[in-house]
């Protein structure tokens, strides 16, 4: 849940509370598929946003640039219950689906838009989070080779860029296709690298559609999965092991705005 206040026609500050739900399940060493589970608010964040050129005078283009703080107040060490050949035991749940990461961040950001012909515009935008803390108190693994690693607080980076074309101005009906890139970096930009993470690069296929009307609008977003590239960490490479992980071949993205 984001809320956004202009404070002029240039410039605005954002405030974002994220809340999550997230699932894990895989076979565990009594042989049957468990499911652990993790939720909250997650880590909230405030950003200050300025267009470079008056909106006013510059309503067929422009940019604008972000900074912003992320404090971290999701829970990054919520607990499960792991079946190990002894039993059932508590212990953290995969990072993946930790409601927070442990540690503070510096947001930076960038978007822009352009209209290119009748009804159409390109679009851009980037964000990269500096986390400066090297790792949390959280222990990855319950055996094996990562038992006594530390779970990394990464950098983490999104961008995105495409073609939008609007089909109706009332109500307003506009669709898009652009592309999509997201991922971990292997070492971060301050700060250690140390500890477990999963760096990667995944590219998608990105059609949207968006349908407004007077002070609403939803956003639809499919995302299609068409390229990833999981590579070894750091600690992988010490430790000899592969890294890796996994995604699913799309997302379904939805969000509505209401402007006051």
């Amino acid at each position: 849940m984001t809320a956004s206040y202009g404070v002029t026609d240039r410039f605005s500050l954002s405030l974002t509370l994220p809340f999550s739900r997230g699932t894990h399940s895989r076979y565990y060493a009594d042989g049957v598929r468990h499911e652990v589970t993790a939720g909250g608010l997650g880590d909230v964040s405030l950003i200050g946003t300025a267009w470079l050129f008056s909106p006013a005078a510059h309503v067929d283009g422009n940019l604008a640039i972000g900074i912003g703080l992320k404090a971290p107040t999701g829970k990054h060490d919520a607990i499960d219950a792991y079946y190990l050949r002894s039993g059932a035991t508590q212990f953290s749940v995969d990072q993946s689906i930790q409601p927070g990461d442990g540690g503070w961040g510096v947001i930076l950001q960038a978007q822009a838009f352009q209209h290119l012909l009748v009804r159409s515009y390109g679009y851009a935008s980037g964000s990269y989070l500096v986390s400066p803390k090297n790792q949390t108190d959280v222990i990855q693994g319950q055996s094996g080779p990562y038992s006594a690693v530390r779970v990394s607080v990464p950098d983490v980076f999104s961008a995105r860029a495409g073609v939008g074309y609007e089909l109706s101005p009332n109500p307003g009906v506009s669709v898009r296709l652009g592309g999509r890139l997201d991922g971990i970096p292997f070492r971060d930009l301050v700060g250690g690298s140390d500890g477990f993470r999963r760096p990667a690069i995944i590219w998608y296929l990105e059609p949207g559609v968006t349908i407004g009307r007077g002070r609403n609008a939803i956003f639809i977003d499919v995302p299609v999965r068409v390229y990833s590239n999981f590579r070894p960490s750091a600690l992988d490479m010490q430790l000899g092991q592969a890294g890796g992980g996994d995604l699913a071949n799309y997302l379904l993205l939805a969000a509505y705005q209401f402007r006051f």
